[in-house]
């Protein structure tokens, strides 16, 4: 099934229950939530009703639905809508098969199974005809067409354009649609709460009715397998995961849903028309909000492993820290960007060393050039986001994933750093990202990781390093904790370049205060060390560093400062198995 698929159907998979009576036609689906006023073939849906092939369904004013085929397929149809099944044939022993369907009229939402890997899952609307491969579709019923994922291409009056991840068209009977672009203002957003629940609307879930016997009933009457495969679902309702697992789920949903179902937060606009955009003689990045440019840096996070998610035997999920490095380039003739994390779970006794038998992955996320899907959009310096490819297998294991900048990652998703007061940095820039691996064959959860990530313009070379005079450099150190989630704090970094050390403070991290020295590497563009907690005298809490100067913005004087700005990755520890891995940046004043 579509990966994206999978998050989008975990967000319900919890209220599936029994009900309704089996069709006489062919079963095709099964009704996962609904919400009062729906009706398939005039008669009122319950959920865990059957959906046969032909149906047609209608909504009212109050009414939605939400389908999940027997390829795992599913479709949100929100209120005043009439949808229906045209065509459905699936072998689930080949994961093949078609689906055809009709919108007479109304809203839908798609996210592609299994049958829309192979392109074979079109939507015929009033005013254009879409066909669908392996993605996230969201039409409102008035011609406007989105591709928050995958690949789809829209056929009107006679014509037809190809939309890419994040990409969108309008289209009106009898004429062409436009030119691929961005959605409108608020068209996401807008889209997206439509077929929400209301408030006092359960989705059709009676109270208790979500029980683990009545969830993996549904998912057998849903799938047509015993044992239930409906990715998400697989949670057991007791014990209450730990805090922090709670909460990274929550944020990695949020991701996931808001920034691949939307691509873009309610405050990602886009940009005008006549910014720079590249090319043979760009403007000085100086002036230039837009620039294509190659950034390096540090990211740090947490690895949540789950080992076991059956109801029975339940083994509760397993908390690491990991680190590593990233790449990005941000490519503005495109509109493209292309982060690169080389991440590895490590030894949180000997920081910045990797941890036996643990992983060491790469990932890739969006793309640059001009051919082939973006999976990413770079609206500005200040807002950008890339996803994982379709398909994209890790280490045995299928991920998806979401960089986004920091200004986009707030809009999307629940993050709380009341401590915050960021780096006012030009040029390093940070943000926030999340990868959700699964077992490649059967969609089941295995890990999350949740994290923060910084990179900025590399310094050229050792020579650029001052070898006298002092600077402080002040910034922020942002982290997710294993007991709090995200946490925030103030950092400064005295920096004395004749005796290549550094005096660090970070404060009120959690709560913490730390102090002590870093030191210049042999290599001095690059430095580390240990700081230690000066706010609890026994909780034994340290903060390990690892970073690098980056180059900062012209000074008044007009001469650049190869070394104004800085960035790296952070390793906490502490007693009662305190974790938590991120990263700082900061910036030295103009000289």
């Amino acid at each position: 099934m579509s990966r994206t698929g999978a998050l989008q159907i975990a967000m319900t998979a919890a209220v599936l229950a029994l009900g309704g009576t089996m069709a006489q036609a062919q079963q095709v689906g099964t009704a996962s939530a609904v919400n009062p006023a729906a009706t398939a073939n005039l008669k009122t849906i319950t959920i865990g009703q059957s959906i046969a092939h032909k149906e047609r369904i209608q909504t009212k004013s109050s009414g939605s639905v939400q389908l999940l085929f027997l390829d795992k397929t599913s479709m949100t149809i929100g209120p005043n809508s009439d949808l229906t099944i045209d065509e459905y044939v699936y072998d689930p022993s080949a994961n093949t098969g078609k689906l055809a369907a009709t919108l007479g009229k109304g809203a839908l939402r798609f996210v592609g199974g299994q049958i829309s890997h192979n392109g074979d899952a079109e939507i015929k609307t009033a005013s254009a005809l879409i066909g669908i491969r392996g993605g996230v579709m969201m039409t409102d019923g008035k011609g406007g067409i989105y591709a928050g994922y995958g690949t789809m291409t829209v056929n009107s009056g006679g014509q037809t354009v190809t939309l890419g991840a994040g990409e969108f068209t309008q289209t009106q009977s009898g004429g062409p649609p436009t030119m691929p672009g961005l959605p409108p203002p608020g068209f996401v957003q807008q889209q997206l709460a439509a077929f929400q629940s209301a408030a006092g609307q359960s989705g059709g879930a009676r109270p208790g009715a979500a029980s683990a016997a009545n969830i993996a009933s549904a998912e057998q009457k849903a799938t047509g397998s015993p044992g239930g495969s409906v990715t998400g679902s697989g949670a057991p309702p007791t014990p209450t995961p730990p805090t922090i697992v709670g909460q990274i789920n929550a944020i990695a949903t949020a991701f996931t849903q808001s920034i691949q179902t939307s691509n873009q937060a309610a405050g990602l606009q886009q940009i005008a028309q006549d910014q720079p955009k590249g090319g043979d003689n760009p403007p000085p990045v100086d002036n230039n909000p837009r620039p294509s440019v190659t950034l390096t840096g540090y990211v740090g996070g947490l690895d949540v492993t789950n080992l076991n998610q059956n109801y029975t035997n339940y083994q509760p999920p397993v908390t690491n820290p990991v680190t590593g490095t990233t790449t990005i380039n941000l490519d503005a003739s495109n509109g493209r960007v292309q982060g690169n994390l080389n991440i590895y779970t490590y030894d949180s006794t000997n920081p910045f060393t990797q941890l036996a038998n643990t992983i060491h992955a790469l990932f890739q996320l969006g793309s640059t050039g001009s051919t082939g899907p973006a999976y990413s959009n770079y609206s500005d310096h200040n807002h950008f986001f890339a996803v994982t490819p379709e398909h994209s297998i890790v280490n045995g294991k299928s991920v998806i994933g979401v960089l986004a900048s920091a200004d986009l990652g707030y809009q999307v998703a629940p993050i709380s750093t009341p401590n915050l007061t960021p780096c006012q940095c030009d040029y390093t820039r940070w943000g926030f990202w999340v990868i959700n691996a699964s077992d490649a064959n059967t969609y089941a959860p295995n890990d999350t990781i949740l994290g923060t990530w910084v990179a900025g313009r590399p310094v050229g070379s050792i020579s650029d390093v001052p070898t006298t005079g002092q600077a402080t450099y002040t910034g922020h150190v942002i982290a997710t904790v294993n007991n709090a989630g995200f946490v925030a704090g103030g950092f400064t970094n005295d920096v004395n370049f004749g005796t290549r050390t550094g005096a660090v403070s970070v404060t009120n991290l959690d709560s913490t205060n730390y102090s002590g020295a870093v030191n210049f590497n042999t290599d001095p563009r690059n430095f580390g060390g240990t700081i230690n907690s000066t706010t609890f005298a026994n909780d034994g809490r340290q903060m390990a560093l690892q970073g690098s100067f980056f180059q900062g913005k012209n000074s008044p004087s007009g001469v650049p400062n190869p070394v104004g700005e800085m960035g790296g990755s952070v390793a906490i520890s502490g007693a009662n198995n305190y974790l938590g891995s991120g990263i700082f940046a900061a910036k030295a004043p103009p000289h």
